[in-house]
C-alpha cells in the first residue's frame, strides 16, 4: 500500500505540473469535458472572497476548492525513454581465409540490401582449389588402382582355391589307396617267403633223412647209389628254393601289383604337387586383397580429398562473391582493415537492420502490471513521430545506470524512415488503456491511506469521506469504477486541514 500510496501522490503532483504547464503554454487547448469550466483565477477569487466575508461576518463555513465529477473518455499512458537500435542485427564474418582487396564502408554508413561492402583478393584461394582438385585425382587413381590390384588377387585367390579342398581330400583318399596296394604287395611277398621256407624246411629234412641212410648203407656196404641220387635232387630243390626267394621281386604278379603302386604312387605326387601350386598361389595373392578397413581407409582418403576440395571451391566462390548487405541498415562496428589477411571465420563488420528499428525502454516496477506486449505507443526519435508497439518485456530485471532495478521492454517502430539514427535517446509513449463513458475526477481529488483510495466529497455542505475503487489514469484525471458518480462534488487537494462531518462552502474550478 506504502507504494501505491507513493505512485499515487507522484503521479498527483505530475497531474498538477502538466496543469500548471498547460495554464503557462499559449494557445495550449485543453481537454473539453461535460461541464463548464470556470478559471482558476475566477476561483482563488471566489475563494478569497468568502475567507474575506467569513472574516467579516464570522459565521460563515469555510470555502474549498473543488470539481464535479463527470463522464467521459480517458486513455492511459506510460512515458519511457531508452536507446534506439536495431530488432535486426548481422555481424558479417570472413567466408574464407584471404586479403581484404577492397572495404567499402566505414562505421555509420548506411548500406542498402545488395550493395558490396568488401571484396576479397582470390589468387592465393584459386591455388588452394586447383591443389585441391590434384589431391582427388591422385586419391581416386590411387584407390581405383588399389581395387584393381585387390580384384586380380582375388581372382587368382578364388582360382587356387576353387576345389582345392575337394583335392585334398582326394590326396588323401589316394595316400590310404596307396598304402593299400604297398600292405597287399607285401603281404603277398611274405606269403610267397613262407611258401618258400616251408617247402625248403620239408626238403632240408628230407635231405636229413636221406643222409642218414647214406650213412646206414656205407656202414653195412650197401649200394648208396639211389641215395645219392636223391640227396643231390633234394640239394638242387633247395637251390631252386634260394634263387626263388631272391628272385620274389621278379615275379610277374609281384611286378604287376608294383608297377599298379608306381602309377598310384605318381598321382598321389601329381596331386601334392598340384596342391601345392595352388596354396603358394593363395599365400602369393592373399596378402594383395584390400580387407573391408582397408576399402574403407581408401575410401574414406577419396572422401577426405572430395570434401577438401569442395570446401576449397565454397571458400573461392564466396570470396569472388565477397560480402554483400543482407538488408538495409546501418553499420555500427567495422574491425576490417583494407590490406589485411584475414583468417575464415574473423570477424569484420556489423550492419544492423534500419527497416526493424525500436527502442528499448525502462518499465518501474509500478508499470509492470500495466504495459503488456502488443500494446500501441508513440516513439518519438530525434524530434520525429512514429507508430510503435511493445514487441518483448524481459523478464528479469536489471540494474540500470542509476543502480536501480528495471525491466527493460522493447518497442518496435511500425514506419521508419531515413530520418532515424541509431544509439540516440528515443521516447516512447505506450497506450496502456482506454475506457469509454467513465466517471472521471481529477488527480488532486484523489486520497489514500492506509485503508485504501477515497475522495472528500460535499454532500448539502458537509464534506464525506467516500471510499472508491479506481481504474485508469490519464494525463490529468482518473477513472473512478466504484463510489462517485456523475455530478458530485469532490474536493481538491488543498493545504486546509479536513475532516468528515465539516461544514464548508464548495467553490467550483
Amino acid at each position: 500500500k506504502m507504494d501505491d500510496m507513493m505512485e499515487k501522490e507522484t503521479k498527483k503532483a505530475e497531474a498538477s505540473a502538466k496543469k500548471e504547464k498547460k495554464k503557462k503554454e499559449p494557445g495550449q487547448k485543453r481537454r473539453i469535458r461535460k461541464r463548464v469550466l470556470i478559471p482558476v483565477i475566477l476561483g482563488v477569487a471566489v475563494v478569497g472572497f468568502f475567507i474575506y466575508s467569513s472574516v467579516t461576518a464570522g459565521s460563515a463555513p469555510m470555502p474549498v476548492v473543488c470539481s464535479t465529477a463527470y463522464t467521459g473518455s480517458v486513455e492511459e499512458r506510460i512515458s519511457a525513454s531508452g536507446k534506439v537500435g536495431s530488432a535486426e542485427s548481422k555481424t558479417y564474418f570472413a567466408p574464407a581465409g584471404a586479403r581484404i582487396e577492397k572495404l567499402n564502408i566505414k562505421a555509420g554508413d548506411s548500406v542498402k540490401a545488395g550493395d558490396v561492402l568488401l571484396t576479397f583478393d582470390t589468387s592465393d584461394l584459386e591455388q588452394s582449389k586447383k591443389r585441391a582438385d590434384l589431391e582427388v585425382t591422385s586419391a581416386s587413381s590411387s584407390y581405383q588402382s588399389a581395387v584393381q590390384e585387390s580384384n586380380e588377387n582375388a581372382g587368382k585367390y578364388s582360382d587356387a582355391s576353387l576345389g582345392l579342398e575337394e583335392l585334398k581330400q582326394m590326396k588323401a583318399d589316394q595316400e590310404q589307396y596307396v598304402k593299400g596296394l604297398q600292405y597287399e604287395l607285401e603281404d603277398d611277398k611274405n606269403a610267397k617267403r613262407e611258401d618258400l621256407y616251408e617247402w625248403d624246411k620239408q626238403l632240408e629234412q628230407e635231405l636229413n633223412y636221406q643222409s642218414r641212410r647214406l650213412s646206414e648203407k656205407q656202414a653195412h656196404g650197401r649200394d648208396t647209389e639211389e641215395v645219392s641220387e636223391v640227396i643231390d635232387n633234394i640239394t638242387s630243390q633247395r637251390a631252386d628254393v634260394q634263387h626263388e626267394l631272391s628272385m620274389i621281386d621278379s615275379d610277374e604278379n609281384i611286378k604287376q601289383k608294383q608297377r599298379l603302386i608306381d602309377a598310384e604312387q605318381e598321382k598321389l605326387e601329381d596331386m601334392t604337387e598340384e596342391i601345392s601350386k595352388r596354396e603358394a598361389k593363395q599365400d602369393s595373392s592373399e596378402p594383395g586383397i584390400m580387407n573391408s578397413y582397408d576399402r574403407q581407409g581408401k575410401e574414406a582418403s577419396v572422401e577426405t580429398a572430395k570434401l577438401s576440395a569442395d570446401q576449397a571451391a565454397e571458400d573461392l566462390t564466396a570470396a569472388q562473391e565477397g560480402v554483400i548487405a543482407e538488408f538495409d541498415g546501418i553499420v555500427t562496428e567495422v574491425k576490417a582493415v583494407e590490406g589485411a589477411t584475414v583468417e575464415k571465420g574473423f570477424q569484420l563488420f556489423t550492419v544492423e537492420n534500419s527497416e526493424k528499428v525500436q527502442v528499448t525502454v525502462e518499465l518501474s516496477k509500478y508499470d509492470l502490471d500495466k504495459v503488456k506486449e502488443g500494446q500501441e505507443a508513440d516513439v518519438t526519435i530525434a524530434g520525429s513521430s512514429y507508430k510503435g508497439e511493445v514487441s518483448n518485456i524481459n523478464r528479469m530485471a536489471q540494474n540500470n545506470a542509476q543502480n536501480t532495478p528495471v525491466v527493460y521492454a522493447d518497442v518496435t517502430v511500425s514506419d521508419p524512415d531515413e530520418n532515424i539514427f541509431l544509439g540516440v535517446e528515443g521516447k516512447a509513449n505506450i497506450k496502456t488503456g482506454a475506457s469509454e463513458g467513465a466517471v472521471l475526477v481529477p488527480y488532486e481529488a484523489v486520497n489514500t491511506d492506509k485503508d485504501g483510495d477515497f475522495c472528500y466529497v460535499v454532500r448539502d455542505g458537509v464534506i464525506v469521506r467516500q471510499d472508491i475503487v479506481t481504474g485508469i489514469s490519464g494525463d490529468t484525471d482518473v477513472e473512478i469504477k466504484e463510489g462517485i458518480l456523475e455530478g458530485d462534488t469532490v474536493v481538491m487537494s488543498s493545504n486546509q486541514t479536513l475532516t468528515e462531518g465539516m461544514q464548508v462552502t464548495p467553490v467550483i474550478q
